[in-house]
């Protein structure tokens, strides 16, 4: 898969970065996107064909100037991984719409125009691409405190399967896939929770495999989706929680 190129954003680290590593070892030339240059950088280093582009992905311009660029670079776009996305845990009397509406355009409109884009370039150069939107379990089960983001992620598991059917409309057809981690150690939970025996213990919590989750974890299922081996998988949300969302 040399020749394959994968945009992957949210790449300066966590499930990003990793998803970014994993498809560089498996062949794809990775356009690692994100905001933060410096980290940017990091991740670079740690691929075996890859290159950083800022990127603000609540910005439609910039998706039309990114994904335009790539093809415009390397004559096509095979897989585009929407992992750019914000967290926050508060009780829904205390959210303010404010906050609802910023990780509304930081979680789900930023995966619609990423979609949308994504779509276009691989319609424009007849490629038969994939797509995969980082979504959560928790857009598949309730978590207290968690309401907007619940909210977002089940929009971001929702639309990826209404995408997938008109990603299969195209010539030829692309595939959507939505990926829904469970709680996975990375910088969104110890940037919001700490980073302690009693943090790694609630990740571990309820997990069938008693063991933390981690990023490489979700790369591997990224991998998998955005590669030849998932040729007949769209419209799907792929739970990859170690067994916490099966009770």
């Amino acid at each position: 898969m040399t020749d394959r190129v994968a945009l992957v954003t949210g790449a300066t680290s966590g499930i990003g970065r990793a998803v970014a590593v994993r498809l560089s070892a498996d062949g794809f030339h990775v356009v690692a996107a994100g905001r933060n240059a410096a980290r940017g950088a990091v991740t670079v280093d740690l691929c075996r064909s890859a290159e950083f582009i800022p990127f603000d992905t609540t910005d439609e311009a910039d998706w039309e100037r990114v994904t335009t660029g790539i093809v415009t670079t390397h004559g096509r776009l095979d897989a585009v991984v929407n992992s750019a996305g914000a967290f926050f845990s508060k009780p829904l009397p205390d959210t303010s719409l404010a906050e609802f509406r910023a990780l509304w355009e930081a979680d789900v409109e930023s995966v619609i125009m990423g979609t949308k884009w994504a779509m276009r370039a691989m319609r424009d150069t007849a490629t038969a691409g994939s797509i995969v939107n980082i979504s959560s379990l928790a857009g598949v089960i309730g978590l207290e405190d968690c309401a907007a983001y619940c909210a977002a992620k089940a929009a971001v598991t929702h639309f990826s399967r209404i995408a997938a059917v008109e990603a299969g409309d195209l010539t030829p057809p692309c595939r959507v896939n939505s990926l829904n981690p469970g709680v996975i150690l990375t910088e969104m939970i110890t940037n919001a929770y700490g980073d302690s025996p009693e943090v790694r213990d609630f990740v571990m919590d309820g997990n069938a495999l008693q063991r933390v989750g981690l990023a490489d974890d979700i790369a591997s299922a990224a991998s998998f989706l955005a590669g030849p081996r998932s040729r007949f998988v769209t419209g799907t949300a792929m739970i990859v929680d170690g067994g916490r969302g099966a009770d």
